[in-house]
This record gives C-alpha cells, sequence and structure tokens, in this order.
C-alpha cells in the first residue's frame, strides 16, 4: 500500500468519525444553514443593533413556534440603551420598553460550573450536544431535535473551526421569563441571549427571535473558543457571529443589513483604523453601532468569498499565535493584502463591483 492511498485512507475515517459525532448523527441530507427555512423571524439580529425604523412585527415560523411553543411575540418600542459591552465576549441585542420590570419567580444563582441541578422552576434533559435548562415548559422530543438540527447545520458551515474545537457539549439555558433572564445573568434589558466561552454555556430568552440568537452565540462559542486563552479581535468575532447569524435567516430579517451594505457601496462606512481598533462600542450613537455590526459582516464575508474558507482559518489562525493584522493577512491572502488599508480599500472596490446587489 502506497503513501497515497494510507493517506485517503486517513482521511475517509476522519471524515466518517465527524459525521457520526454531529448531531446525533443525524446530518446526512440536512440542507447547510444558509438554506435553512426554518428560522424564527425576529425584527431584531442576535448580537446586533436592530434597524430601529423598522418595527414589522415578524411572526416565528410555524417550525419553530411548534417547536418552542411560542407566543405570538409583540415588537416592542425601542429604547434608550447602554452602550453595549463584550458581555460574555458577545450578545444579542433588542430592545423592550424602558419601564421596570420585577422579575417573577426569580431563582438564585448558584455555582455556575457544576450544572449538577436546574434551578427550581427549570426543566432540564441531556442530548450529544446540549445539557438543556429550560423554564417552565417541559423538553420535548420535537425540541431536541430543532436544536439538533440546528447545531448540525451549524458545525457543517463553520468548518474548519468546528473541526479543530474541544466542543463536548453545549449547556443551554432557555428563559421563557425575561426577569429571570436578567436575574441569571446580570445581563441589562437590551440583550435578549449571551454566549459564556469560559463555560461553554448559551444564555437565551425564547421569543421569535431565537434562532437568529442561538446561531449567533453558538459562533462564539466556536470561533471565539478558537483562540482561547487568548480573545479574538472584536470586528472578527462580531463579523463572523453576525455572517453566521444572516445565512440563518431570511430576507425580511437581514434587510437592514442589506440596506446598510448598499450605504458602504456608496462610501459611507467606518474607517478602518477607527473600526478594526474598537475593543468595545462605548461611545457608538445607536445608529453607528448597527452600522459597525453591519460592516463587521460585510468585511468578514469578503473575506471569505474572496478566496476560500482556508484562507481565512489561516488568517485567525495567524492572529491566534499572536501575529500582527498586516502580517496574519499577507500571509494567508497574499498580496495586495499587507496592511488594513490594503483590505480596506479591497473591500471597497469589491462593493463597488457589486453595487446594486444583495448579499
Amino acid at each position: 500500500m502506497n503513501a497515497s492511498t494510507k493517506i485517503n485512507i486517513i482521511l475517509i475515517v476522519f471524515l466518517c468519525v465527524i459525521i457520526g459525532f454531529m448531531a446525533d448523527g443525524t446530518l446526512l441530507g440536512k440542507k447547510p444553514l444558509a438554506a435553512a427555512t426554518d428560522a424564527a423571524k425576529p425584527a431584531s439580529a442576535g448580537g446586533a443593533i436592530a434597524k430601529y425604523k423598522q418595527k414589522a412585527n415578524w411572526q416565528a415560523t410555524q417550525t419553530a413556534q411548534e417547536a418552542l411553543q411560542l407566543e405570538s411575540a409583540q415588537e416592542q418600542p425601542a429604547a434608550a440603551v447602554p452602550p453595549p459591552e463584550r458581555l460574555y465576549k458577545g450578545g444579542a441585542i433588542e430592545f423592550e420598553s424602558g419601564a421596570a420590570k420585577t422579575p417573577q419567580a426569580s431563582f438564585v444563582k448558584e455555582k455556575r460550573g457544576l450544572w449538577l441541578a436546574p434551578p427550581a422552576g427549570f426543566n432540564s434533559e441531556k442530548t450529544n450536544n446540549y445539557l438543556i435548562y429550560r423554564e417552565e415548559m417541559q423538553i420535548t422530543p420535537k425540541l431536541k431535535n430543532f436544536l439538533n438540527e440546528i447545531h448540525g447545520n451549524f458545525v457543517l458551515d463553520i468548518i474548519p473551526f468546528s473541526v479543530f474545537s474541544d466542543f463536548n457539549r453545549l449547556n443551554l439555558m432557555m428563559f421563557r421569563t425575561r426577569g429571570n433572564y436578567e436575574h441569571y445573568t446580570a445581563l441589562p434589558a437590551w440583550s435578549g441571549a449571551a454566549a459564556d466561552v469560559d463555560n461553554n454555556a448559551v444564555y437565551i430568552l425564547e421569543n421569535n427571535h431565537f434562532k437568529g440568537n442561538l446561531v449567533h452565540e453558538l459562533t462564539h462559542i466556536y470561533y471565539d473558543g478558537f483562540y482561547r486563552p487568548s480573545l479574538s479581535p472584536l470586528w472578527l468575532s462580531e463579523g463572523m457571529a453576525v455572517n453566521m447569524q444572516y445565512k440563518a435567516q431570511d430576507e425580511r430579517q437581514n434587510a437592514w443589513i442589506d440596506d446598510e451594505q448598499q450605504t458602504f457601496a456608496q462610501g459611507e462606512y467606518i474607517k478602518f483604523d477607527q473600526f478594526t481598533g474598537a475593543k468595545n462600542l462605548s461611545g457608538y450613537s445607536e445608529s453607528d453601532v448597527q452600522t459597525w455590526y453591519a460592516q463587521a459582516r460585510s468585511v468578514v464575508d469578503y473575506l471569505q468569498q474572496t478566496r476560500s474558507k482556508d484562507e481565512f482559518y489561516q488568517f485567525s489562525r495567524n492572529l491566534k499565535e499572536g501575529m500582527p493584522v498586516g502580517r496574519a493577512l499577507y500571509l494567508a491572502y497574499g498580496m495586495p493584502f499587507n496592511n488594513i488599508t490594503a483590505l480596506e480599500y479591497a473591500w471597497q472596490a469589491e462593493l463597488q463591483r457589486n453595487k446594486g446587489a444583495r448579499r
């Protein structure tokens, strides 16, 4: 047996193991995440700022609504929002009325790392991919299948980061009351979901934003987890999360991102020295925060589409190893990508070529 044959056999075995491990072995025959049709239809984006001028009350699709047993949620008016921070390395931002809220059936947070038993008022169940805690409601087989399908399609779509992940089982805590969500996570009223990368946990409200929010936070678990023990650059972290979420949503949900993309093509965007240098978004106006998230998604999408995911993975790996952005870009993509300004010019040139296209 020659060396080439041995390598082929090893690759085949490796791929079989991966496919067998993911999504309870139910991945075969599933559509890629970009083509999924079961997404709930939120009016705001997990981890991104809502399009404030649009107050359409999207309903969950029937599949998501049945799986989660969601009530029809009404979009709340936008309220004054604190400057978003990088809470648990990412959090879904949504808006509710500014009225004070009294937690109902609140419980005391115990030692988070143990996960030995559900808090009072929660049911729990385990799957290959999740340790689920769900407030009030039973964890039905339909819900477990729904969650496993999201995870399975997601893992395929985020290769190669999923292949080299040390992911074991996600601690997924599903809240039906905002009061308990805020009480447990200590997150502000604008948050609808959050990822705790170090504890491999996602906290999420059950509402019409659910699927997009979950995909966003799964991206933080996998992509930000790839950089551990260091931190991923904020623009890459959120750009990846919003881009993955964008693929999981429909055109109406993504309209605000598409609108921003058209604006970028007109030359109106955040200059890259400020954009890539942001450590948090304190001091940004609501409009600028929205632009920043959409721009992060646009740049990440460009980096992944301009060559292939291989170059993007190498770029991320170079950054993980501590290289400056310019050198990491050049060693992954080659010329003309030798500094952040060159990336800015190349991204703008691509937008000009595709002006008028929706993506």
